[in-house]
Parts: structure tokens; sequence; C-alpha cells
């Protein structure tokens, strides 16, 4: 059982298909992370201007 399992797993590491599958499914991972993050971030920031903008707008910036 163990010694199938060892050769299986040096198969896999001798194969380069199985290296580019692998090194494609991490980078669509890293994708995924980075636009799930900037989707939640993107949506803070654009609250964060809309109640500066809100509050700003009843503001006088002019020093007269």
């Amino acid at each position: 059982m163990t010694t199938k399992l060892i050769n299986t797993i040096r198969m896999f590491h001798r194969d380069e298909e199985g290296l580019e599958a692998l090194q494609v499914v991490m980078i669509i991972a890293i994708a995924a992370m980075v636009m799930v993050a900037c989707a939640t971030l993107g949506q803070k920031a654009v609250t964060w201007m809309n109640q500066k903008w809100t509050s700003l707008q009843g503001t006088s910036i002019s020093s007269n």
C-alpha cells in the first residue's frame, strides 16, 4: 500500500503535464482571491468616499 502511494507520487512529480496543470490551478486560485479582495475593499472604498462627499457638500471651503 505504501509503495503504491509512493510510486504514484513519484509519477505525478515526474509528469510535466501534471506540474503545468497544478500551476494553472494555482494561478486561477490566486486570481480569484485577488478579485474577491478587490471587490470587497472596492465596495468599502466607494462607501467611504460617498460618506466623505456627503459630509463635504454642506461645508464651505472658501475662506470668505
